[in-house]
């Protein structure tokens, strides 16, 4: 009976145990410790004031052509490869000679035929002119083998003419360079059959090198201005994606007078001065418009900028590490970044990533990103183990 009873009483308090267990799970744990927040930082340089204009191109030469042969036929050998270096006059390619060769052939024979017909005539008319003086034939006998013979020379030099053709063809069986150069693009191959003025490869001259780039609407007025003698509001540089750090000078050579029908845009070449042998024909390279900003008007990363409602601010980083927003106002947005003026100043420490999780005087330590690289510094609040500084890619803007 006792033992029925305590199990009674366990199936009760049970529950009891459980709800009390699941109440002291839902409490909240004891405080622990403030941190500090890490925070991706930037610094407002003294290049922020600078805009700058990024066109990705193609490093081209000036001088380049289309080789092609001058007449059909079947091509039986390809004499170089793509990457070759070439000298004027020098063989490319060879097309079956047979067909140029009998046409030159039955041409020469047609001179030879054309050859005996004109001085058979010319020996008539000259038999026919004794004749006359003595009084044996007519005055319209001799006009008519006069004729005769100039119809008969007249045909002996066309067929000269069209037999120079025909050799002048048999020898563009053979194509040549047209000028020194490079082949950058072979487009045909040996046993394929080609048509007149196909083109069969491409050669361009590498003294030159040009950065063939597309241009907006909205910016070629800036393009074709620098392309005139009047001075440029803004200076033009290029580099190569493989080397983004070393940027050479430029000019705008040509400006597309008219736009692509289908992207809108304008082609543009641009000739870099000093070009090394870094850059290479082929190379993926970018054009960079330098010029400075409205007075006060400063660069920021677009991820800097904290929204909320009709504000728009950055947080400023003082040097305790604490944050305290500013409002600012945006002049422009770019690509991935945004010109800004007010609230900051060039100095300044402001938060570039991660704004919408901030609060007003909240503490936080500033790091930075170890894939950024370039001259200018990151500055950090005052810690124990401040980490490393990281840099600013502001090579464009001069060391």
């Amino acid at each position: 009976m006792n033992i029925i009873k305590n199990k009674y009483l366990i199936s009760l308090l049970t529950p009891i145990f459980v709800v009390t267990a699941f109440l002291a799970g839902c409490s909240k744990p004891e405080a622990a410790g403030t941190t500090l927040r890490p925070a991706l930082s930037y610094k407002i340089g003294a290049n922020s004031g600078v805009d700058a204009d990024v066109y990705p191109g193609e490093i081209r030469a000036r001088h380049e052509a289309d080789h092609a042969f001058r007449i059909g036929g079947k091509m039986v050998a390809r004499l170089v490869d793509q990457g070759s270096v070439v000298r004027r006059g020098q063989p490319l390619a060879r097309l079956d000679p047979q067909d140029s060769k009998l046409a030159a052939d039955a041409s020469t024979a047609n001179v030879t035929a054309a050859d005996t017909e004109a001085t058979f005539a010319d020996a008539e008319y000259k038999r026919f002119k004794d004749l006359f003086v003595k009084g044996f034939v007519s005055q319209s006998a001799l006009d008519q083998k006069l004729n005769v013979a100039n119809a008969a020379k007249a045909r002996l030099e066309s067929a000269r003419a069209q037999a120079s053709v025909s050799i002048n063809q048999a020898g563009y069986a053979v194509l040549t360079a047209e000028q020194d150069g490079v082949v950058t693009q072979v487009m045909a191959e040996s046993g394929q059959v080609v048509a007149q003025g196909q083109a069969v490869m491409r050669i361009a001259n590498p003294a030159e090198k040009e950065l063939s780039i597309s241009v907006p609407e909205a910016k070629i007025a800036e393009f074709r201005t620098a392309g005139s003698n009047s001075a440029a509001k803004k200076e033009l540089r290029v580099a190569t994606w493989s080397q983004p750090d070393k940027y050479y000078a430029a000019k705008v050579r040509e400006v597309s007078a008219a736009a692509d029908p289908i992207t809108r845009t304008y082609a543009v070449r641009v000739t870099l001065q000093k070009a090394d042998d870094i850059v290479q024909l082929g190379m993926s390279a970018y054009a960079v418009f330098l010029g400075a900003n409205d007075a006060g008007v400063l660069a920021v990363p677009l991820s800097s900028l904290y929204v909320k409602g009709n504000t728009t601010g950055v947080w400023l980083i003082a040097a305790d590490g604490k944050v305290s927003l500013k409002p600012v106002t945006v002049v422009q947005y770019k690509e991935n970044l945004a010109l800004i003026k007010d609230g900051v100043k060039i100095g300044d420490v402001i938060v570039a990533a991660g704004v919408h999780k901030l609060r007003e005087g909240e503490m936080v330590k500033p790091i930075s990103d170890p894939q950024v690289t370039g001259d200018g510094k990151v500055a950090y609040a005052p810690t124990d183990n401040p980490p490393v500084q990281a840099k600013v890619n502001t090579s464009f803007f001069g060391n």
